[in-house]
């Protein structure tokens, strides 16, 4: 009778019941595990966007632009003969299309300018009155092609600056020339080192990646919910369990 008796109770007892009993008898084998600490994902800043690429200075056409600032076409803009009237050929008009092109195409250029030159031939003051009216005659070409007529002048020169000697007719020919010269790049008069940046920009910054780090954080007053933790725990398949008799 006494042995159905504990049979029932320890069937109410339950699980949670017997181990306290046998924490009691001093067999228990559930271990005590404190809360972990609070854990928080911290996720990294996003990196800021790669800086844009710096403007490349681009040339027009079949021109070359040199580190001196030299816009150079391997043909010449024609003039009717001592005159500072533009010919209408396809190669003069070729020449000029494409300056307009290169300075709507380079904003970069603030400030440009046109050169005028001649021969040897006749007067020089003459002749350098002649090479002025010719740049500006280029001038007023692109200005009526829309081009800002604040960032464009001219200069004539005469026969002070010769590419070759003033000995036969073509190199005579060589020396009654306009040029094209960069000035400023965004504001500032150019250099070498400048225009080889301009031409050669250095390639945009490389994007880093994003870390996300996970840090242990203890926030005082903010409830985090702890990890949760499984324990195996043992339960002896016999206990042995003495009662005292009823008195």
């Amino acid at each position: 009778m006494i042995r159905n008796h504990l049979v029932v109770g320890l069937a109410a007892i339950g699980v949670s019941g017997l181990l306290g009993v046998i924490s009691g008898c001093g067999h228990t084998e559930v271990a005590t595990v404190a809360p972990a600490a609070p854990v928080a994902v911290v996720e990294a800043p996003p990196p800021p966007p790669p800086p844009p690429a710096p403007p490349k200075l681009t040339a027009a056409c079949d021109s070359e632009i040199r580190l001196n600032g030299h816009v150079h076409f391997p043909h010449e803009v024609e003039f009717d003969e001592g005159k500072a009237t533009i010919k209408p050929s396809p190669t003069t008009t070729a020449i000029l299309q494409c300056l307009v092109d290169f300075l709507n195409n380079n904003k970069m250029v603030t400030r440009f300018r046109i050169e005028g030159y001649t021969d040897n031939r006749g007067d020089a003051n003459i002749n350098k009155t002649l090479s002025q009216q010719r740049a500006d005659a280029i001038v007023a070409w692109l200005v009526g092609k829309g081009i800002n007529p604040g960032m464009i002048w001219a200069k004539g020169y005469g026969p002070t600056h010769p590419v070759s000697p003033n000995d036969t007719p073509e190199h005579m020919a060589q020396n009654r020339r306009v040029e094209f010269h960069i000035d400023e790049l965004n504001g500032v008069h150019i250099g070498k080192e400048s225009m080889a940046l301009a031409l050669n920009p250095p390639a945009p910054g490389v994007t880093a990646t994003a870390v996300t780090t996970t840090a242990v954080v203890s926030t005082p007053g903010v409830a985090v919910a702890a990890p949760t933790v499984s324990v195996g725990v043992t339960v002896p398949s016999s206990v042995g369990v003495t009662v005292a008799p009823k008195k």
